[in-house]
Order: C-alpha cells, then structure tokens, then sequence
C-alpha cells in the first residue's frame, strides 16, 4: 500500500523528528563527560522557557488553526499572528528577566537559572520560531514540512551536541540550543518574504486575540500541570534528582506527537461545520489507526523500560524507569479527543474549565502523593488528572452537542486496550 504524505501525516512525522532530536540529545548528554547536575542545569533551562512560554504559544498557534481556515484575509493572517506571538515572545523574555530571582530563590531551592540572558533571547526569537512548522501546515506544503523537520533538528542536535563531544561545557551546548533557535527565527521570515505576507491586518489582530484568550488560558492551565510537577521537584529536591525526573517525565513519544499533530491536523477540518459527520468518521478512523499501534509499543516499553534506561543513558538514571512508565499511562487520556471537536467548533470556553479542573486536581493530588511516593507519586497525579479532564469533556460534547462518544470513537477496542496496558504496568513494577 502506498504512503501518502498528507497535513496529518506530514505533521506527525515533524513531531516525531522533533521529539527523537530530543531524547538522541539526551542520550549523548547522558553518556558524555558532563555530571549530572550539568545536565540537571540543561533540562532546567528548557524547562523555565517552556514554563514560561508554552501557554501563550500553544494557544495562540491553536486559535491561528480554525481562524485561517475561513481563508479570509490570508495574505496578512500569518504575518499578523506572528507579530502577536512576538509580541508575547518579548514580554515573556522581560518578565522573566524582570522576576529571575523569585524562580531562584522560592521556585529553584535556592539555585541561579541557568545562562539569564541566553534564556531571555531563546524565548524572544527561539520561541516565536515554532510558527515554522504552522505556516507549512496552514499551506499544506506536507513535503516542505518533513525537509524542514529533518534539516533544522538536524542542525539543532549538532549545536548542541558537538560542543560536549568536544569537551565543553554544558553552556556551549545551551549556546548551540540558542543558535538553533535563531536559524529558525531568520527561516521563518525568509518564509514571509516568499509568500508575499508581510502585511498587519489590526480586525485580524483582534479576532486572534478574541479566540486565543480563551485557548491561552486553557493551555496555562491545563499545560501548568506538567510544570507545577517540575516546580514541586525543584523546590524539594536538587538538580540530580529534577535530571532524573525529567528523563522519566516524558511520555510515550510517539502517543504525544502523534495524538497532537492529528488534534492540530484536524482543527481547520472541524472549522467546516457543513461536514461534521464525515469529520467525526474520519477522526474516529485516525485514532483506530493510531490505536492499533500505540497501545502494543506501550505494552512493550513498559516490559523492557526498566533494564533499558541504564544502558541507554546512564546507571544514574535507573529510577527514571518508573516515572517514564507511569507517564506511559497517559496513552489513555491522550487518545480520547473530545477537545478537537470543541476546539474545532469555537467552544473553547468548556476547555477553558476543564483546565481549571484538570489543574486543581493535579496540584493536589501532586502534593499529597509525593509525601508516599515521591517523585512517583507527582507522576501519578499527572496520570489521574489527564484522564478526569478528558472524561469531563466527553461530557460536555455529549451535553452541549449532543455527539455520543461512540460517534468519533472506538469505545471497545479502547477500552480492552486501556485495561491491557494498565496490567501490563502492574506487572513491569512488580517484577523490576
């Protein structure tokens, strides 16, 4: 059967390129000269700007999706959004300048943040540079995407990795993190002067801002889970153990980048109200697909999760096992998408509450579990809210759109997919 590269397709494959970049730099961090705390002062770096930076631009990005969909004002939308996304790139970058030192002394146990002023010009240029990859997709340039995805990871791992190989420090590596992220910023405009977009459009303007607030919100909350897990590690423990939570706390690859490149495919296709039954089907279609492949690599990563992380990255990174298949569990909660109906139809209002549920209960289960399990235990947490979130918006499709779970879903499959995974786990911990 022949491939055929499409939006979702092409998408996935950008997502699954990005995300393999990241755990191969792990690894030759791992495996280098560099301590751990070295590279404890790495992930603490990605993850202040992703703190900082994910709420606004997950949000932002996702409102650009159905708005450009309509096809209305297409030559100044792009450019446009991306001097929105700038805009908050800037104030990102000021503010944390501005408040550094309550991370350090109240967030950080009492640590510096790593590299101020290398972060700051990361999240002013690095960050708005993740449009890249939108532009494409809102043009369908599916082949462009995938050319784009391998040339600049590609260069983005030999930045940082080559200083460390060649005996640096770990600040050469954040230098060449930097570096890439401008290569990308300077991409991204050659992409506008190509197609002719450099154009503000001010009613544009505001009708992101008047569907992304909402959106924004959402991600803060629903995406602040991840990093007030982060948060909780770094105020208790030290850079040691935040590494090695941080090299567990990361999913299953594949469930994340695929589960979100087709919720972020399927956005503009939703945005055509006139063919919601036959986008319900198709959705329904593409998570059986992604299914029948994720569920098992789960099964099997949770087998061989234990005995592997030592020798792939380090001896000191045994216990990032157990967060790793903890956090493999969130297959479950990543396969059901209720928020692509709503996000695709406007009704971003119920994700928005959502998010402040799925929040809540996080922090609180975080900080309850990690006086019995530790670090675990803020994992688990993660686990229980992902899931209670996404069942809270299965009901609202059902309530407010009146679309049953059984429309855009394979509810049996699933569910003896769900109850095999969670027992494979039981068993991985017993037996390791």
């Amino acid at each position: 059967m022949k491939f055929r590269l499409n939006t979702i397709s092409a998408f996935q494959i950008y997502q699954l390129v990005r995300y393999s970049t990241l755990v191969l730099v792990g690894i030759v961090l791992a495996k280098s000269m560099l301590t751990q705390e070295a590279i404890g002062e790495y992930e603490t770096f990605l993850f202040l700007a992703g703190a900082v930076s994910f709420f606004w631009l997950n949000g932002l990005l996702k409102a650009l999706l159905p708005l450009s969909a309509d096809g209305k004002e297409s030559r100044s939308a792009l450019f446009t959004s991306f001097v929105l996304i700038s805009l908050f790139g800037l104030l990102s970058g000021v503010f944390l300048y501005l408040i550094h030192p309550l991370f350090s002394n109240h967030l950080l146990n009492g640590r510096e943040v790593p590299e101020l002023h290398l972060l700051v010009i990361y999240l002013v240029f690095g960050v708005p540079a993740n449009m890249v990859e939108y532009v494409y997709l809102i043009r369908k340039k599916n082949r462009q995407i995938v050319v784009y995805a391998i040339v600049s990871f590609f260069v983005q791992f030999l930045l940082i990795v080559v200083p460390v190989i060649a005996g640096y420090s770990v600040v050469w590596a954040l230098r060449g993190l930097v570096v890439s992220g401008l290569l990308r910023y300077i991409w991204l405009w050659g992409m506008f002067v190509y197609y002719s977009e450099i154009s503000f459009s001010y009613s544009f303007f505001k009708a992101h801002i008047r569907l992304g607030t909402p959106l924004v919100a959402a991600s803060f909350l629903s995406g602040s889970a991840q990093f007030v897990d982060g948060f909780i590690v770094t105020s208790r423990f030290d850079e040691s153990t935040f590494a090695v939570f941080r090299y567990g706390a990361r999913e299953l690859p594949l469930a994340t980048l695929l589960a979100n490149a087709l919720n972020s495919a399927m956005l503009p296709v939703f945005a055509v109200r006139e063919k919601l039954t036959e986008n319900l089907q198709r959705l329904k279609g593409s998570i059986s697909r992604l299914m029948h492949f994720l569920f098992p690599l789960t099964a099997i990563l949770l087998l061989v999760s234990h005995p592997v992380f030592p020798i792939v990255f380090n001896p000191a990174f045994k216990e990032s096992a157990t967060i790793f298949n903890i956090y493999l569990l969130l297959v479950i909660s990543r396969l059901l998408m209720p928020q692509t109906i709503l996000n695709g139809l406007r009704h971003t209002n119920e994700i928005l509450i959502a998010s402040v549920l799925e929040l809540l209960l996080n922090v609180l289960l975080s900080l309850l579990f990690v006086q019995i399990w530790g670090i675990a235990g803020i994992a688990f947490a993660t686990f229980i809210a992902y899931l209670f979130e996404k069942i809270y918006l299965i009901m609202v499709v059902r309530r407010k759109l009146n679309i049953r779970l059984a429309d855009y879903h394979p509810v049996m499959n699933y569910t003896y997919y769900s109850l095999g995974v969670i027992a494979f786990f039981i068993f991985a911990e017993i037996i390791y």
